[in-house]
């Protein structure tokens, strides 16, 4: 069993592709269902992110990366790309996107997923397919964050 340990007075819960997982508590009332770190508001956030990592696949299949960017992180996002230089904020990632071919398949897994207030951590599996039929596949680790306009990838790292 997973078990987090939040700070004084908060309420975590890890969401793993079983459903929840477990849930740790150090003080503080037990948030009601729907309110943030609740086992409701875990899974809205997790729909959320799913609808939001759906719409990234569909840009990769379509060859539009850059389109989404905006739809997809936050102005201040930092992409990590293993061996490579930090990509930092919309403009620079749309360029460092730019010429992106389509993809024939684009497929994100989560596999876990934790929220505490306006974060959310997301780990999971990837899987790419170039019109070549090169297949590539990893794993990732990204930070969302909540902002007005919903929830975008905040930071993101693979391999």
């Amino acid at each position: 069993m997973k078990r987090t340990r939040p700070a004084s007075g908060t309420f975590r819960f890890i969401l793993a592709a079983g459903g929840l997982v477990a849930a740790a508590a150090c003080g503080g009332r037990t948030p009601e269902a729907g309110e943030t770190g609740g086992a409701v508001a875990v899974e809205a956030v997790r729909a959320e992110i799913e609808r939001v990592t759906r719409r990234w696949e569909a840009s990769l299949i379509a060859g539009a990366p850059g389109d989404a960017v905006a739809d997809v992180f936050t102005p201040d996002a930092v992409r990590l790309p293993s061996g490579e230089p930090a990509v930092r904020g919309h403009e620079a990632i749309v360029r460092a996107l730019a010429g992106s071919v389509p993809l024939r398949e684009a497929r994100f897994t989560i596999e876990d997923i934790e929220v505490d207030g306006d974060l959310a951590f997301a780990n999971g599996m990837y899987r790419v397919r170039g019109p070549d039929d090169v297949e590539l596949g990893g794993k990732f680790l990204e930070v969302w964050k909540r902002l007005e306009t919903g929830w975008r990838i905040h930071r993101v790292m693979w391999d």
